[in-house]
């Protein structure tokens, strides 16, 4: 019969390896935890906006008729139209360049954010654990 190795407290490696193990558990639970909040924010969010442009959506035909209804009293039907035409181009064109500037400044995507610390916590345990003995499993 063969005994398996198992790492004793004596093992620098262990101990290492141990804290490595439990403290990438709890970031990953600590990572999650925090996505699964943002995640729930952002659908709460998502679905509040949806529903104002629904609202815009029924809201935008009305006002766009007042408009040229109005202009129509000053000036020909055509050009009153023409000129409301214009006016929400000119607002389309302007809020779709606001939305491609705030795009490019966007903040990194969650899950870099949340890999962060687990990272740092790993190179810290990288830089505190004992001398190489040349008995460590080598990658290929």
């Amino acid at each position: 019969m063969s005994k398996t190795h198992r790492p004793s407290s004596q093992d620098p490696g262990s101990t290492a390896a141990e804290q490595l193990t439990s403290l990438s558990r709890t970031e990953f639970v600590l990572a999650r935890t925090w996505l699964h909040g943002a995640s729930r924010d952002a659908g709460a969010a998502q679905g509040r906006l949806s529903t104002a442009g629904l609202v815009f959506i029924w809201v935008l035909p009305a006002l766009v008729v007042a408009g040229v209804l109005g202009l129509a009293e000053v000036m020909p039907l055509w050009a009153a139209v023409l000129c409301v035409a214009s006016g929400l181009v000119l607002l389309g064109v302007g809020l779709g360049l606001a939305g491609r500037s705030r795009s490019r400044v966007a903040n990194p995507p969650v899950g870099q954010q949340a890999w962060r610390p687990l990272r740092a916590d790993a190179e810290g345990l990288d830089k505190s654990r004992p001398a190489s003995t040349g008995l460590e499993r080598r990658g290929g």
